[in-house]
Formats: C-alpha cells, structure tokens, sequence
C-alpha cells in the first residue's frame, strides 16, 4: 500500500513538471512574411521614349532578388522610310542592403550585377543603323539603386548601372522598302549602361509602412 502511494505520488509530480514545462517552453519560430515577393514593374524612361517594357522581379526572404525585363518597339513608316525598333533582353541580380530589418517587398537601398542583350533599326530618313542579332549588341556591369515605396501596392525604383557596352551594326541608307548597306561599324563603351526610374507593383505582398 505505501509503495502504490508512492508510486502515484511521483506519477503526480511527474505530470505536474511536464505540464510546467509544457507551459514555459518557446513556440517554434515562424516567419512572419512571404518567402518571396513577386512584383511587376516598367520602366518610365523607356516608356518615354517610345518603347513599351515589362518586367518581374521577385524577392526572396534572404534580401537576393531577380529581375527579367524585356522591352519591345517596332514603329515604321514604309512611305517616309522611318524606323524606330528595338528589343531588348535584361537580367539583373540584386541584394537589398537593409533587408534583415524588413519584411517583403524590400525598399531602400540595393546593389546588383547585371547583363544585357539588344537588337535595334534606328533610321529617319537619311541613314540608318541595324543591328539583327541579339549576340552583336550586349552590355554587363554592376547597379546601385533606392527603392522608394509609394503605397501599399506601389513603388518607385531609380537605378544606375555602370559597365561595359559593344555593339556591332550595319549603317545603310533606306531605298524603297528595304536599304542598301555602306558599312559595318563596332562601337564599345565604359560607362553608364543602364538607367531606371521604374514603376513597380506589388503583387503577392505590400509594403509595411513603420
């Protein structure tokens, strides 16, 4: 008898101490936002300039993004020999400097690489210059920007990139409805090679404003 009072004496305390226990231990970590945010984006100086682009960008929650961007014009006028076409391929891979004090969609500050590849027909009536291959115009180099949230839902994004340039194109002067080529030309450049004052949505995820 005194050893089944025992017995039931230590289950009691046993039980108590798990419950205690039960009661004082940490809930598992969650995270708090979305693993990635997903957002879509054009840029306002291409816009201006006559050449429609579309982009998406998506975030994940150690502060890396990436971003594809694609831009696509072909305005012509066959009877005044007018072109303006342009295609243009662009991917970029960018951190988030202030991202561990955020949720997603980041904003603020963000450094990346970046790479470029284009075709294009510039001609207004006198002389042209054409490039037809994606892998004859092409520029890389490294991005500094601030994102700047507007809304909930909306942001601004200015970026500048600086690197390298190379294209190879041909000059031509228009005839009827093709051209007759005169020469081919090479130009490369070290500077500016990307310039962004983008528009950008948020889709899956909005902006915390503190």
């Amino acid at each position: 008898m005194i050893q089944k009072r025992i017995l039931c004496k230590v289950a009691l305390t046993a039980l108590i101490a798990i419950q205690a226990m039960a009661g004082t231990a940490q809930t598992p970590y969650k995270l708090n936002k979305d693993v990635a945010a997903v957002q879509l984006r054009t840029n306002g100086i291409y816009d201006l300039l006559a050449s429609p682009n579309i982009g998406i960008e998506i975030q994940t929650d150690l502060g890396l993004a990436w971003e594809l961007d694609y831009t696509g014009a072909w305005w012509n006028s066959y009877t005044r020999n007018r072109f303006w076409s342009n295609y243009i391929f662009q991917t970029e891979l960018r951190y988030y400097l202030d991202h561990k004090h955020q949720d997603t969609p980041y904003f603020g500050h963000h450094v990346g690489v970046y790479g470029q590849m284009a075709t294009y027909d510039f001609e207004f009536g006198e002389s042209g210059k054409l490039c037809r291959d994606l892998d004859k115009t092409y520029a890389f180099g490294i991005s500094y920007g601030y994102t700047l949230p507007l809304s909930r839902n909306f942001s601004l994004d200015l970026t500048l990139g600086l690197g390298y340039f190379d294209t190879k194109y041909d000059v031509y002067e228009p005839y009827q409805y093709g051209y007759k080529r005169k020469e081919t030309r090479q130009m490369k450049w070290y500077g500016p090679t990307k310039v962004e004052a983008s528009f950008v949505w948020n889709i899956n995820a909005k902006n915390v404003f503190k």
